[in-house]
């Protein structure tokens, strides 16, 4: 009897040690991230094991150990540490919580947490559904937790699929802009991160309807996605399939300089081919990129480079060339200060005036 009742008393002494320890945080409903100097020991004095024993989501002290753990895993060494406690698994079952994400995100970018994520635990799964599923700030956090994981080659080809099949339905379904800029953000760090370019072909529709999206983020997203999609030969008749041609010479006018910018990539890409070729010139592109080498270095480049694509049709070469200020403006782009805008320029001015 005596031995029972000195283990509850050395229980309820440790509750009331870890209530007081979490009870020194202020919980604040946005918590500025502190500089690189500022100790996070200033946010209390808890201990990795005493921040385990609140992560359970019935533990009214739960909240406050996930604020207190996201400001301590600014440090990396802390990150190793937390591992070595078993909290990545703990937070993992927290998920509901917009911060228990925010932890998940640190942990993603250490090589051992993020081996516990992927090879120990259901998390990947778990980040899957809440960002198909979960309330709309958790949704975009688990985006970003599964963004960071993407920039690291690796993923099985089942994950791959789960992922590309969350960015379709995220981009059909979502009304949230901020989630359809997610979800294409996620599929151009999988083109181009984990190699899966003939997967992100199957979102190619959806991110063609997106390209007219009203919201200027979503729409560069959209032109970006394509631009990274076009890269490929099966990805270029895709997207000529698809319908994007026409919208992409669109937004060649748009508002917002990144789209016009992707935009123009994209179209340089989708220029390389005969098919490609075809499809700019009934949508009247040529003269949409012509119109764009007073744009930005960055826009002019790739709108010289498009240009010296379609220079290879002769039509549309012989057709450019009989207009005088067409030839001047290349001409003229020759000496611009931008190298790399001069040597587009120097290129495209060559293939304007071959003749076979």
């Amino acid at each position: 009897q005596t031995m029972a009742d000195d283990a509850k008393a050395r229980e309820m002494e440790d509750a009331v040690k870890t209530t007081e320890t979490f009870n020194q945080f202020e919980i604040k409903p946005h918590i500025v991230p502190p500089p690189e100097d500022y100790l996070p020991q200033a946010y209390g004095t808890g201990s990795f094991e005493e921040i385990g024993k609140v992560l359970e989501k019935k533990n009214d002290l739960r909240d406050q150990g996930l604020q207190m753990l996201l400001q301590m895993l600014k440090r990396p060494t802390n990150v190793i540490h937390a591992v070595k406690f078993g909290l990545v698994q703990k937070v993992g079952e927290n998920l509901d919580s917009p911060v228990a994400l925010e932890c998940i995100q640190q942990f993603t970018r250490q090589m051992r947490s993020r081996t516990e994520i992927l090879q120990k635990s259901q998390i990947f799964e778990s980040l899957i559904d809440v960002a198909s599923n979960g309330e709309k700030v958790c949704r975009l956090n688990a985006f970003k937790c599964l963004w960071e994981i993407s920039q690291y080659p690796g993923l099985s080809k089942d994950r791959k699929s789960a992922v590309v099949a969350l960015c379709i339905k995220s981009c059909s379904d979502d009304p949230e802009a901020k989630s359809k800029t997610a979800a294409l953000e996620l599929l151009k760090a999988l083109i181009t991160k984990q190699g899966v370019a003939e997967m992100g072909e199957k979102c190619v529709p959806v991110a063609t309807s997106l390209l007219e999206h009203k919201d200027a983020n979503v729409c560069t997203s959209a032109c970006e996605t394509l631009q990274y999609v076009c890269v490929s030969t099966s990805g270029k008749h895709t997207c000529i399939k698809s319908g994007s041609v026409p919208k992409l010479v669109k937004n060649l006018n748009h508002g917002c300089k990144r789209v016009r910018m992707h935009s123009s990539a994209a179209l340089m890409e989708i220029a390389v081919t005969v098919e490609g070729k075809k499809e700019i010139v009934e949508a009247k592109g040529v003269q949409s990129l012509l119109s764009k080498l007073d744009d930005e270095d960055a826009i002019k480049n790739y709108t010289l480079q498009a240009l010296t694509n379609m220079f290879s049709h002769e039509s549309v070469r012989h057709q450019s060339k009989a207009v005088d200020e067409n030839v001047q403006k290349i001409s003229k782009l020759t000496k611009s200060p931008d190298p790399i805008v001069a040597e587009s320029a120097k290129a495209c001015l060559d293939k304007l005036q071959w003749e076979p």
